[in-house]
């Protein structure tokens, strides 16, 4: 549990910087020095391989780190453009929501079938998800004739209803590839495979992409990113990295029926408690209960 754990703690932290980071820098360009300094982390970490591990010049193989670093640049990129599209809540709602599809791979392709807890407990946490996404209802005009405030994007309803169904689909499917992609794998590579010159593929490919997104978009506009996004970008890729590392080592211990919605539950959870506490952001009854869903699914998930 304890790798679970630590997989947590990265992937919190990860939202922590991303808050910190909000409307200070590029998007993008931080993603991609995130990506920058994961390979670098992952060029560290495999010099503590045993010897005689690497990492199978196998077509599947390659396909799949290759894969999932294009995934990792598209689910952020999906999930950007579903935010101003759908909304936040919308948006952050079906990234959570898409812990239903490793789960089910776990359950159908690899056997792991979850017990009757498990089960509850993720019909609990998508509860959860969707109740602490609500977004917090606007206080009230101080007259009648007062003009009406702008609404933030996670209170608007979605202004192209077809769009927005086209952009929350991918974003599902995308986010559940992404952990399903570490599940096979676990299940299928890791035995004989460096996990490190794995990731190490992964993120060199979403540096790739990355920076070929910034470079594009900095021809077309004239507009490049400040050099301040270092700092802030190195310290997401440590994190980063270490949140794919400690769930590829936790899914060698913890089924994945488990690992997966226990992962997203208390990164929920703790993200929220963060933002209430040191934030003071606003959260209703409906978000205390949603919260309190979250815990329950965690118990339920140890059944």
């Amino acid at each position: 549990m304890i790798f679970l754990a630590l997989a947590i703690v990265c992937s919190t932290a990860i939202a922590v910087i991303f808050k910190l980071t909000e409307g200070r820098y590029d998007r993008m360009a931080l993603v991609t020095v995130n990506y920058a300094a994961a390979v670098g982390t992952a060029s560290v970490v495999l010099a503590f391989d045993p010897p005689g591990r690497g990492l199978a010049a196998e077509p599947p193989l390659l396909l799949l780190g290759g894969g999932l670093g294009v995934l990792f640049v598209a689910g952020f990129v999906l999930f950007s453009r579903a935010i101003g599209v759908a909304g936040i809540s919308l948006a952050t709602a079906t990234m959570r929501l898409s812990v239903a599809i490793p789960f089910l791979a776990s359950w159908l392709v690899w056997g792991e079938v979850p017990t009757v807890g498990q089960a509850l407990g993720l019909g609990v946490a998508a509860t959860a998800f969707l109740l602490i996404s609500r977004p917090t209802p606007a206080p009230p005009l101080p007259s009648a004739s007062a003009p009406s405030p702008p609404r933030s994007p996670g209170l608007e309803a979605p202004t192209r209803p077809l769009l927005a169904f086209i952009l929350l689909a991918l974003l599902f499917l995308a986010g559940g590839l992404v952990d399903t992609t570490l599940k096979v794998f676990e299940e299928e590579f890791a035995a004989e495979n460096s996990r490190a010159l794995f990731l190490l593929v992964v993120f060199t490919v979403a540096f790739v992409v990355g920076s070929t997104v910034v470079v594009i978009r900095g021809l077309r506009s004239g507009r490049w990113p400040s050099t301040n996004v270092i700092g802030w970008g190195v310290l997401l890729g440590l994190v980063n990295y270490g949140s794919a590392e400690f769930m590829l080592l936790a899914l060698g211990h913890i089924p994945g029926t488990v690992a997966f919605p226990v992962n997203n539950v208390a990164v929920v959870a703790l993200a929220t408690l963060l933002g209430m506490s040191l934030w003071r952001e606003a959260f209703g009854a409906v978000h205390r209960v949603g919260l309190v869903l979250a815990l329950a699914a965690l118990v339920l998930f140890g059944f």
